[in-house]
């Protein structure tokens, strides 16, 4: 994972990750609050060297006094300033061990002995200190009198009386609420890289990519209101969306940089995942740019085109395909100039027979002749259709939704599509939320750059195209034509 992807992941799971930290922090403050205090109080006192023959000169003495004192540290923790702490009346202990709750310090060079109490109140920690301190020139006064009167003596002297403390020195409650807060935030990081790699379905472009096999994204189409509408075929959906569509179009183009592709398959790996739309959508942009286009509703089993496009499906496809009635009889007009529409028709009982029958390849060949086929296959997954469809067209655009289609899906429909040699011009994320929907950009930030075009071309649907709906045949038939340009492609 690189830092960018670490970067998106985090824009992407902010609000988990503050939940996150905002449950640490509260957890840590409970616990906080439920742990006891603890005060901390010291007190001083000067350790001396003196003698009652004579006094050594000053640096002898200050020099011996600082030796001792570095000595008498360990005193503090000893049975003897136990003992003597434990006998003073004026302390209560209150049943308290002194393990773990005394310690001194003497700076280096210094003579001054630093005694540290700690206790569950203020004022147990400072008579604790004070009482500490008095225990330990106890003591060292009784060790020096074993050396005799005749010797120089050592005395700690009291400085200053331990301060009654006004914070405990534990909890820390700051030190705890930062702590908590970390502690979350890596719990929510471990949840969102464990949900990320336990995740089976496709949530970007990436994941679709990769489970299509590496192929390329032709266009990320964001959630629209107006594509989610019953109308949404024919109402003019908002910029955002309408700016996918084309890029979409865009994208389709430079995948045909040699003028190869002339139909195309759209299809998923399951139901539901919005290709009927998008089928629609592509072959209206793809008119309103000046492209003739037809449209073939090639979903047999739940057709769906005509009511999208409000054109007239009673009679269509299935039709056409078992002889009844002639192509140019069934193409409807739409109300978006050049683009026509080859509805289902009823549905047939054999409708895999009926699409990878030969009527088909002659239907696909004539129609691409002169003008560029979108069909809308059903999905690959529950029949064959789509797969039968791909060898018809020139190439095949695998669609999937956001949050809805398996990672292993998109996996099994490229392996079935590529066991009949189908050529994958690449692949369409649909539902992408607005964030991600513009490959990078911020269409709310650019929405007033994207207007005009969206304007532009909504003020073209007044133009008048040529609408073709006969074909004459010039020179070789337009099968042969077809047949040939997927042959040479094959062949390369």
């Amino acid at each position: 994972m690189t830092v960018l992807d670490f970067l998106r992941l985090t824009r992407k799971n902010w609000v988990v990750l503050l939940v996150g930290v905002i449950a640490g922090v509260l957890v840590m403050f409970g616990y906080t609050l439920l742990q006891p205090r603890v005060y901390t109080a010291s007190s001083a006192g000067y350790v001396v060297a003196g003698g009652s023959a004579g006094f050594m000169d000053a640096m002898s003495g200050t020099e011996a006094a600082a030796t001792k004192a570095r000595s008498f540290i360990p005193l503090i923790t000893s049975g003897a300033v136990f003992d003597q702490i434990a006998s003073d009346p004026t302390l209560d202990l209150g049943g308290e061990s002194l393990s773990g709750r005394l310690s001194a310090s003497v700076a280096e060079g210094s003579t001054l002995l630093e005694v540290s109490a700690t206790a569950s109140s203020p004022e147990a920690a400072a008579a604790l200190a004070d009482g500490a301190l008095e225990a330990v020139a106890a003591v060292v006064e009784h060790i020096e009198s074993e050396v005799g009167a005749e010797s120089s003596s050592i005395l700690v002297v009291p400085l200053e009386n331990a301060v009654v403390p006004t914070q405990p020195v534990s909890p820390d409650l700051r030190v705890n609420l930062l702590l908590g807060g970390v502690i979350g935030l890596v719990a929510a990081y471990l949840f969102v890289f464990l949900r990320k790699a336990a995740d089976v379905r496709v949530r970007t472009a990436a994941d679709l990519s990769t489970a299509a096999g590496g192929a390329g994204t032709l266009g990320r189409i964001p959630k629209s209101e107006q594509l989610a509408g019953k109308n949404r075929a024919v109402a003019d959906v908002d910029a955002h969306a309408a700016e996918a569509f084309r890029r979409l179009r865009t994208n389709l183009r430079f995948s045909s940089v040699d003028g190869e592709v002339h139909s195309v398959v759209v299809t998923s790996a399951n139901v539901g995942e919005g290709k009927s739309t998008v089928s629609v959508m592509l072959a209206r942009v793809l008119a309103r740019s000046g492209q003739p286009t037809v449209l073939i509703d090639a979903d047999l089993r739940r057709p769906s085109v005509a009511g999208l496009a409000g054109v007239d499906g009673s009679i269509g496809l299935s039709e056409v395909l078992s002889g009844q009635v002639r192509f140019e009889d069934v193409l409807r007009t739409t109300d978006t100039p050049g683009l026509l529409v080859l509805p289902a028709g009823h549905v047939p009982p054999n409708p895999s027979e009926m699409l990878g029958s030969q009527a088909m390849r002659s239907l696909v060949a004539t129609l691409s002749d002169r003008h560029f086929v979108v069909i809308d296959a059903p999905p690959v997954l529950p029949v064959t259709d789509a797969v039968l469809l791909s060898m018809v067209a020139d190439g095949t655009i695998l669609l999937a939704t956001v949050g809805k289609t398996r990672k292993e899906d998109v996996v099994l429909a490229r392996q079935m599509l590529d066991q009949v040699h189908s050529r994958l011009l690449g692949t369409v994320l649909n539902k992408v939320s607005g964030r991600d929907a513009g490959e990078g950009h911020e269409y709310k930030r650019n929405s007033k750059y994207y207007m005009p075009s969206a304007a532009a071309e909504r003020s073209s649907d007044g133009a008048t195209l040529p609408t073709p709906v006969t074909w004459e045949p010039t020179g070789e038939s337009s099968a042969e034509a077809a047949g040939s340009r997927r042959s040479a492609r094959r062949g390369a």
